[in-house]
C-alpha cells in the first residue's frame, strides 16, 4: 500500500529508517542556503557561515548534540571574540607589536590549551581559534574584520539550529527502535532454536551473523542513552535499568543459539513436543509485542506472563540435564522481557512522540467511552 509523503514523514519509525537520508538533505539544505546568504548579501567572510553549519551540523545527526554543539560555538566564538579584539587593543595602544604582545598571545594560548582538556573543552578551543583568526590579521580594519567574522559564525550556528527544528531527529527515536529491532531479530532467531529442528552448522553460523549484527545495534543504541535521558526527561537510572534489560535478553539468546546447537533431539512424544514448542512461541510472541509497544502500535497494556507452566515443569524433570537448563533459560529470558515491559510502559508518555502521544490519547479516550456505554447497558 503505497503511504503519502506528509503520512512517512510523521510516522516516527520511518524517520528512524531513514535517518542517514534526512541528515545528508538536512546538510545540504542548509549549506546551500547559508551559501545564498552570504553571495545574496555580499557579506564579508560570508564563508565563515557555511563553515560552521558543517562544523556544527556535519557529524551530529540529533537535536540534542546539534544544540549543544551550537552553543559551544556560539561560546567559544564570543570569548575568542572578547580576548582577540582585547590583545589587539593592548597592542595597538601599548605593545606595539613588542614582546608583551607575544607574551600575551602565548599565555592567552596555553589557557585555553589548559582548558580545553578538561570538561566543555570544544568552548576554550574554539575560543584560542578565534582570538588567532583576529590577532593574525595586520589590515588596518581588524576590528570590523573581527565582529563581521564572529556575526557569520554567529549566523551559522542559527542556520544549523533551524535546519535541525524543520527536519528533527532525536535520540530517543534511535534508541527506542534500535531496541525494536533488536526484540524483533531476537525473536526470529528464537524461531530458528524453537522449532524442533536440529541447528545444523550452517544454520548457526547464519544466525551468529545476526547475533552480532544485534550486538553492534546494542552497543550502538548505549550511545544514545544520555541524550535519550536529557531528551524525554526518563532519569538516567531508569535508562540504564531498560538498558540492563535490553543486555540480558541479548545475552540470553545468544547462550539458546549456541546451547540448540549442541542439543540432541529429546525423546519425547508428539504432545509434549507441542508442550515445548508452545514454550518458545510464547517467548517470542512476548518479544513482539514489546516491539510493537516500542513502535507505538500497541496502545493496550502488555501482560506477560511469568508463571512456569505446571505440565512443563513437570516434563523438564524427566529430560536430560541439558534440556533444563535450556527451558530455564528461556523462563529467565521471558522474565527479563517481562521486566522491561514494565519499564517501557512506566516511561512510555515521554518517549513517544507528540503524535503517537495523542493517537494513545484517543484511543484511551474511546476505549473508557465504550466501557461506559456497556456499564449503562
Amino acid at each position: 500500500m503505497h503511504i503519502p509523503f506528509a503520512e512517512r514523514w510523521l510516522n516516527a519509525y520511518e524517520r528512524y529508517r531513514y535517518s542517514r537520508l534526512i541528515h545528508a538533505v538536512r546538510l545540504g539544505m542548509a549549506v546551500l542556503f547559508a551559501t545564498a546568504v552570504a553571495r545574496v548579501f555580499h557579506l564579508k567572510h560570508g564563508e565563515w557561515i557555511g563553515m560552521t553549519v558543517f562544523v556544527v551540523l556535519g557529524m551530529l545527526q540529533f537535536q540534542g548534540a546539534i544544540y549543544s554543539k551550537a552553543v559551544e560555538r556560539m561560546l567559544g566564538t564570543v570569548i575568542g571574540l572578547g580576548a582577540g579584539l582585547a590583545v589587539l587593543w593592548l597592542n595597538q595602544h601599548y605593545f606595539h607589536g613588542g614582546l608583551p604582545f607575544y607574551l600575551t598571545v602565548g599565555a592567552a594560548s596555553a589557557a585555553a590549551g589548559w582548558a580545553a582538556v578538561g570538561k566543555n573543552g570544544y568552548i576554550p578551543m574554539l575560543a584560542g581559534l578565534t582570538m588567532c583568526m583576529l590577532i593574525g590579521d595586520n589590515g588596518t580594519e581588524w576590528l570590523d574584520s573581527g565582529l563581521m567574522r564572529a556575526f557569520n559564525v554567529l549566523l551559522g550556528a542559527v542556520i544549523a539550529i533551524g535546519a535541525a527544528k524543520l527536519l528533527p531527529l532525536k535520540s530517543t527515536l534511535m534508541w527506542r527502535f534500535m531496541l525494536a529491532d533488536n526484540l524483533t531479530a531476537c525473536s526470529r532467531i528464537l524461531a530458528e532454536v524453537g522449532n524442533g529442528r536440529r541447528m545444523t552448522r550452517e544454520r548457526l553460523e547464519q544466525n551468529m551473523i545476526k547475533m552480532r549484527q544485534i550486538n553492534a545495534r546494542m552497543v550502538k543504541s548505549r550511545s544514545h542513552l544520555a541524550a535519550t535521558s536529557g531528551e524525554s526527561h526518563i532519569s538516567p537510572a531508569m535508562m540504564e535499568a531498560m538498558q540492563h534489560a535490553h543486555r540480558k535478553i541479548v545475552n540470553s539468546t545468544e547462550l539458546l543459539l549456541n546451547t540448540a546447537a549442541k542439543l540432541s533431539p529429546p525423546d519425547v512424544s508428539a504432545e509434549e513436543r507441542s508442550l515445548l514448542d508452545s514454550h518458545f512461541q510464547r517467548l517470542q510472541r512476548d518479544l513482539r509485542l514489546t516491539a510493537r509497544l516500542l513502535k507505538g502500535h500497541y496502545a493496550r497494556r502488555v501482560r506477560i506472563d511469568t508463571d512456569i507452566n505446571p505440565r512443563l515443569g513437570r516434563l523438564a524433570q524427566h529430560l536430560p540435564f541439558e534440556w533444563q537448563g535450556f527451558l530455564w533459560l528461556g523462563t529467565n529470558m521471558r522474565m527479563e522481557v517481562a521486566a522491561l515491559a514494565i519499564l517501557l510502559q512506566r516511561t512510555r508518555r515521554r518517549w513517544l512522540d507528540t503524535r503517537e502521544l495523542q493517537r494513545l490519547r484517543a484511543h484511551l479516550m474511546e476505549r473508557r467511552a465504550n466501557v461506559s456505554d456497556d456499564g449503562a447497558v
